[in-house]
Parts: C-alpha cells; structure tokens; sequence
C-alpha cells in the first residue's frame, strides 16, 4: 500500500475515534504555537478556509493527507508524528 493510502486510511480511522482526533488537534494546536503562526496564516498556506483549520485544531475533523503533508511541512515537524501514523 503506497504511503498516501496508508495515511487516507489512517485519518478516516482517526475522524472515527474521539480520542484519536483529540490527540491530532493537540499535536497541531501545539505545533502552530510553537511556530508563531495563526490558523488564518496556516489556511492560506494551504489554500483552505481558516474554518477548515479552526476544525482540525479542535479535533472536531481531521485534514486530508495531502493537507497533512502540506501542514508538516509548513511546521517543520514529521508527517508521521503529526497524524500519529506510521506514514
């Protein structure tokens, strides 16, 4: 299975578990803190709306793998750490 398929299926299964999701936002929340940046700026980054951002960082839905990527990349952390995969 190639890594983009193994993360897609790694966020539905994260959307589904409260828990999962809670921990994806507190790694994102954390991350955008630290690098000093506002989820308006990290929207668009991403070409998303900041609602979208707002969302993921308090776990009520999780971003796409390719907005994932994006992310990891623009906060300079792994994209594996950050969804908690093993992308």
């Amino acid at each position: 299975m190639n890594r983009r398929l193994k993360l897609d299926a790694h966020l539905e299964s994260t959307l589904k578990n409260t828990g999962s999701r809670r921990a994806f936002a507190a790694r994102l929340d954390m991350t955008i803190k630290r690098a000093k940046v506002t989820s308006s700026r990290v929207a668009k980054s991403l070409g998303v709306p900041e609602c979208d951002v707002t969302l993921w960082r308090a776990g009520v839905t999780v971003p796409k793998s390719t907005d994932c990527e994006r992310l990891s990349e623009l906060l300079g952390v792994n994209v594996a750490w950050l969804c908690a995969s093993e992308a």
